[in-house]
């Protein structure tokens, strides 16, 4: 390996291509290849050593090339001393390694919030000395030395307006594209640059984030189609989107639930055991840290860190690993054309096969948030009920290891274990699972294969097509849901369906709470609303408008300064509820399409074309 490394760096040598021109050859004095899959691996275990080489008390952060050393200290001469002393040992690591810091990127920021003299330290790296910034970009994200995320939030709100420009194409109310994929296209060029790094950024004040609500708010009306007076409430009630403040700590959950299964992680301590609590309750102003932030959170959805399994980095390599051998005969035929008689017939054919093995069937079931697992064999039943709120595959996944635990017990040497999740056997067919539930088990089949030397096969079966012992396994684990040996242990990524619940409630709460909405009358829950794929673009916009409440015709008073407009008939207040269902000028026309009382009833129970048609005929439509 030593030998293939050296040659694979040594003598290399490279041109530039403009076009079909090539340049003269170059060699390649230092670094690895470009484009080559080794060459990452490599740089990687070459530069990792360069934290060893810190003093004691320095942090430091490292993330491929990018390096960050820094000091805590109430005097300046202790941070420059501690600094300078670490600079120089970078120094000698770098001559030592064939590394070279770049001038230009290397800069020094000095984070204090005291408003007195501070002086801002001097140091020196390769005879040069460091420029001290306001602010400085590390991993994308902006820090200021204020730690007030101001230049970030505006560097964010400059970017996503560019990308706002792209949606602005795409989404002309003629021809632009329909609602699906311009939300799509929301969600991958704007909230995607929103979300990266928020749990970080949002430490800053909440009048400071605040800035970067019209771009979202402008990114949905686009999307959607709304009119510029649109409430923000409706659109984000509409687009089934949450607003950024809930979106912020959405993220910052699922941040913290998926640390809690890396105890090993260097934050995991600074996150659910911080610091500095007391100071913080004396100073309500301050922002605490993320810990202290999230904490609150937390116990809204009743997280509990210590039923969290934790992921622990196998010590023999992933392909030392045999993977199960699994039957997915039955499984190329689709269940909804195949006939239970002919399952019937290639199930028996698949234990024919198998007659000197023991079968053994596992189940999983959950309802509401009860779940339980269920494995049985002609000598034992095993069952056990998991915690509330777990997936239904972690039951699969569970009912699994209770399986290899009859295995275990049994005597014989072969086993085929049937189950009908594909999921649960396409995750243990993976050589290095990331679910900590899913590598227990495999863990588990190799100890079991290997130092009780048993020979264990798994099959995929369709459920509900009269397999005895498949009906008879999912009735243990419907029993199971009533009892009181739970299984504590929880796979973090089951959180996620307690974090989502959570955030809709309080989107939905803030929804109701709202005193007077168009929206909220025709459409008390919050959903995205899918529209028929006979619409045009056209139709859409209009479609929301109304829904809203929104429109040209009823609102563009108030971009020009006017009176609101008067239906002239009637003499009442123009309004698109006036239109849809009171105007008796429009009576005869509204009841050929429809006949309702309210907007709940007409978008409930009458066919949006119909509605769309009524427009056209009282020539309103253009008007929207």
């Amino acid at each position: 390996m030593p030998n293939f490394i050296k040659h694979f760096l040594d003598d290399r040598q490279f041109k530039v291509r403009l076009g079909s021109t090539l340049s003269d050859s170059f060699q390649q004095e230092m670094g690895v290849p470009q484009g080559s899959i080794l060459s990452p691996v490599l740089f990687s275990l070459k530069i990792n050593s360069i934290v060893k080489c810190l003093m004691q008390n320095v942090d430091s952060s490292l993330y491929v090339d990018d390096f960050l050393i820094s000091y805590s200290s109430k005097k300046m001469s202790i941070v420059e001393r501690k600094l300078q002393n670490c600079l120089k040992k970078l120094e000698v690591w770098c001559s030592e390694n064939g590394f070279k810091f770049s001038q230009a990127k290397t800069v020094c920021v000095h984070f204090s919030r005291h408003r007195g003299l501070n002086p801002d330290p001097v140091l020196i790296l390769n005879n040069g000395q460091l420029p001290v910034k306001e602010e400085a970009k590390f991993l994308g994200l902006i820090f200021d030395r204020k730690l007030s995320f101001i230049p970030h939030l505006k560097y964010l709100k400059e970017k996503c307006s560019k990308a706002l420009n792209l949606l602005r194409v795409v989404a002309n109310r003629d021809w632009g594209g329909d609602r699906t994929v311009l939300l799509r296209l929301y969600r991958s060029l704007i909230r995607s640059k929103l979300d990266y790094g928020c749990f970080i950024y949002g430490a800053a004040r909440p009048s400071y984030l605040k800035m970067l609500d019209p771009v979202a708010n402008q990114g949905l009306r686009l999307a959607l189609g709304a009119f510029r007076t649109s409430p923000v409430d409706s659109l984000y009630a509409e687009a089934g989107e949450p607003p950024l403040q809930l979106r912020r700590e959405k993220l910052a959950l699922q941040y913290a639930v998926r640390l809690s299964q890396y105890e090993n992680n260097p934050t995991y301590q600074d996150v659910f055991n911080p610091k500095f609590v007391s100071l913080f309750e004396r100073k309500p102003n301050a922002i605490p840290s993320f810990g202290i932030r999230i904490k609150p959170l937390l116990a809204e959805i009743n997280f509990d860190r210590q039923a969290i399994l934790n992921k622990i980095i196998p010590k023999a390599p992933p392909w030392s690993g045999q993977c199960p051998h699994i039957d997915w005969s039955l499984s190329k035929m689709k269940k909804g054309e195949t006939s239970p008689e002919i399952y019937l017939s290639k199930f028996k054919e698949i234990m024919h096969y198998h007659r000197h093995y023991k079968d053994i069937y596992t189940d999983g079931s959950k309802v509401d948030e009860t779940v339980a697992a269920a494995a049985i064999s002609e000598e034992f039943v095993c069952s056990s009920r998991l915690a509330d709120r777990s997936s239904v595959f972690s039951a699969e996944v569970r009912a699994v290891q209770l399986a290899l635990e009859i295995v275990k017990q049994s005597e014989g040497d072969s086993f085929i274990i049937f189950s009908d999740s594909k999921s649960c056997l396409q995750a243990l067919s993976q050589t290095d699972p990331d679910n900590p539930l899913v590598a227990s088990v495999l863990k588990k089949y190799h100890l079991v294969t290997r130092k009780y030397d048993k020979t264990i096969d798994f099959c995929w079966v369709p459920s509900h097509i009269g397999i005895p012992g498949n009906e008879r396994v999912d009735r243990e684990a419907k029993e199971a849901l009533s009892s009181d040996d739970i299984i504590p242990d929880m796979v973090a990524s089951d959180v996620k369906c307690s974090i989502n619940s959570v955030i809709k409630s309080k989107h939905q709460n803030l929804f109701d709470a709202l005193a007077s909405n168009k929206l909220k009358d025709i459409q008390p829950q919050i959903l995205q609303t899918a529209l028929p794929s006979s619409l045009s673009r056209r139709d859409e916009v209009v479609i929301t408008r109304a829904k809203i409440g929104h429109s040209h015709l009823t609102h563009s008073f108030l971009l020009k300064g006017e009176d609101p407009p008067e239906c002239v008939g009637c003499q009442c207040p123009c309004t698109i509820a006036h239109i849809l269902i009171h105007c008796v000028d429009f009576l005869h026309i509204r009841t050929k399409y429809f006949n309702v009382t309210c907007m709940q009833e007409l978008f409930s129970s009458v066919s949006l074309c119909d509605i769309i048609k009524y427009l056209k005929e009282i020539n309103l439509y253009n008007k929207f």
